[in-house]
């Protein structure tokens, strides 16, 4: 019984990189593979044959000889299409969906001006018709998809279904919506904190390629960050690692709601505009406008929130040592006056200063982590599988 576990074990490490390597290789033959994988070209042929069976690779057709001549290699070709993606994303006053292969080329998406803080029930019977919208863009059903993939945020701890979200969300319960999305479309739901989607996005796509030591800083309704350690996601014993909008004070051990969350998050600001607001009330919006018309009373509240912010990352810094933080989120609209202000707190108090960027991917960068968590989750779930049937 040992040896079969441990056969199959080894077959699910060796289709997994194979399949790696074809998905970021390109078009490449057995003779290749074999050869950059250090792998004998009978497991090789093994591996291939079982992930051509399932379809998530094919033969394409021949390749040119090598210089010594002999027979022409048959060439090997990711299929992008042969499973789907949905990204549900919801930012502070809109949804946002998408549909995507798993190459994570974007086939459809779409915004919808509605969040789970209006009406949870009316939020997750949209959420599932966009879903039916997106499948039937493509005339497929649920059974093409992967996975459904959500952002949420807060401490997601999937494992015992415990999810710890702020009261400012709203009635949002995140264990309803992976419930009522797996009723009606019984594929895999994973549930993601939206920092740490965001930090694989920019692992994979943005300005932390190359990055082994990572750290995205999400700032506007919520604040959290995004860890990645040794080029893996850092999560924690109870996946709530990155939390530092809980971070405290001498003054939070007295006063209600004092967290740095609580003490800058929109919904904060807002309040503070909005005591002096003789007229109708303040939105976020009015506020980004009055940053760009350089309102004094509003560039105060961005100076504010940049220390608060900056003295964050130095205290980050300080615990994990990351070669690179990333700022994202609802106030990069200040970015001018809040990288500038978090970087100079950072080369002055940090004990090992690191460059402090903008996010370029925009709302885009938790859902592009997404896509590569669903797409990490699928190839597992293949090699896995297809190992254990040849036993």
């Amino acid at each position: 019984m040992k040896k079969t576990v441990n056969l199959s074990h080894v077959r699910t490490i060796n289709q997994r990189a194979i399949l790696d390597a074809i998905f970021q290789k390109g078009d490449t033959s057995k003779a290749q593979l074999a050869r950059m994988l250090n792998m004998s070209k009978p497991s090789m042929a093994d591996n291939v044959a079982a992930l051509l069976q399932i379809g998530i690779i094919n033969e394409i057709g021949e390749g040119a000889c090598s210089s010594g001549g002999g027979r022409k290699p048959t060439l090997l070709r990711f299929c992008d299409n042969f499973k789907y993606i949905i990204v549900m994303d919801f930012q502070y006053q809109h949804s946002y969906f998408c549909l995507s292969d798993l190459r994570g080329s974007i086939i459809n998406q779409f915004t919808i001006q509605q969040t789970p803080t209006a009406d949870l029930n009316s939020w997750i019977t949209m959420c599932i018709n966009a879903v039916s919208m997106l499948l039937a863009s493509q005339c497929i059903t649920h059974q093409d998809l992967a996975a459904i993939a959500v952002s949420a945020p807060g401490i997601l701890n999937d494992n015992d279904k415990n999810y710890i979200v702020s009261s400012k969300y709203g009635d949002l319960n995140v264990g309803l919506i992976e419930e009522r999305l797996t009723e009606a479309f019984p594929v895999p739901v994973l549930i993601k904190n939206s920092a740490n989607a965001s930090v694989l996005g920019e692992w994979c796509c943005g300005g932390g390629q190359g990055c082994s030591h990572l750290a995205f800083i999400s700032c506007g309704q919520g604040v959290g960050a995004g860890i990645l350690l040794n080029g893996r996601l850092h999560e924690g014993n109870h996946l709530a690692a990155g939390e530092i909008g809980f971070c405290v004070t001498p003054e939070s051990l007295t006063t209600k709601n004092a967290s740095l969350e609580n003490r800058i998050c929109i919904d904060s600001i807002l309040r503070q505009l909005n005591c002096d607001c003789q007229g109708e009330p303040v939105t976020f919006p009015d506020i980004i406008k009055r940053y760009q018309l350089q309102d004094p009373q509003v560039t105060a509240l961005v100076d504010l929130i940049s220390t608060e912010l900056g003295c964050a990352v130095c205290n980050l810094l300080s615990v994990i040592d990351c070669e690179l933080v990333i700022i994202g989120g609802d106030y990069l609209a200040f970015e001018e006056q809040l990288i500038p202000r978090i970087q100079s707190i950072v080369d002055n108090h940090a004990a090992i200063p690191v460059p402090v960027i903008p996010s370029r991917l925009g709302e885009k960068v938790s859902v592009l982590g997404l896509i590569a968590t669903s797409r990490e989750f699928y190839f597992k779930q293949i090699c896995t599988r297809t190992a254990g049937e040849e036993q």
